[in-house]
């Protein structure tokens, strides 16, 4: 397990259109990937690339994309690859789904904790991903996890925050790691 920090940066240019950048928690900080949001999008969409100053998709350091709903409560992760809409039927580097991160709000709405689950593929013995390629919006590892059927996949949940009466707040041990109350903690 490796512990992250992600720093956004919002200045000048970036107000509108942010950049995040993943880096190494511990040590020397060492950078992993970078994020920037994509103009021209009716939903929030995200480049993810391994470059900290080459954010284009056409680069050989963009390994993928983040996609949400119009909500922003469903989140498809894909790697570098065309739509399955955009292609020509004789090419065959149609994009992979990496996995998907569900947003769910509880009863009280924004005042109490959100649930989250990620899915991604899953790994056999050999150390091999299931490949999961959706030919339409209704293919896929979220209309399958939606139907019930988890299998060819890994579910995980976040864990629930417990009420506290002293301090009237849903509360979660971070063991140190968060130094502020946020909703954004996880």
């Amino acid at each position: 397990m490796l512990q992250c920090t992600i720093k956004r940066d919002k200045s000048g240019f970036n107000r509108l259109y942010p950049k995040y950048f993943l880096h190494l928690s511990t040590g020397n900080q060492a950078f992993l990937l970078a994020g920037k949001k994509r103009p021209k999008n009716k939903t929030s969409n995200y480049l993810i690339s391994m470059s900290q100053k080459d954010l284009n998709v056409k680069s050989s350091n963009f390994v993928g994309k983040l996609r949400s709903n119009f909500l922003g409560t469903e989140f498809n992760v894909y790697s570098p690859g065309l739509n399955p809409k955009k292609r020509a039927a004789n090419v065959t580097n149609t994009r992979e789904q990496m996995g998907v991160v569900l947003y769910q709000s509880n009863i009280l709405g924004s005042k109490g904790p959100r649930k989250m689950r990620v899915l991604l593929p899953a790994v056999n013995p050999q150390g091999e991903h299931v490949i999961w390629k959706p030919r339409n919006k209704n293919d896929g590892m979220l209309q399958k996890y939606k139907a019930g059927d988890t299998t060819g996949m890994f579910v995980f949940y976040n864990k629930p925050p417990k009420w506290n009466e002293h301090v009237q707040a849903f509360v979660l041990n971070f063991n140190g790691r968060v130094d502020k109350a946020s909703v954004k903690n996880f």
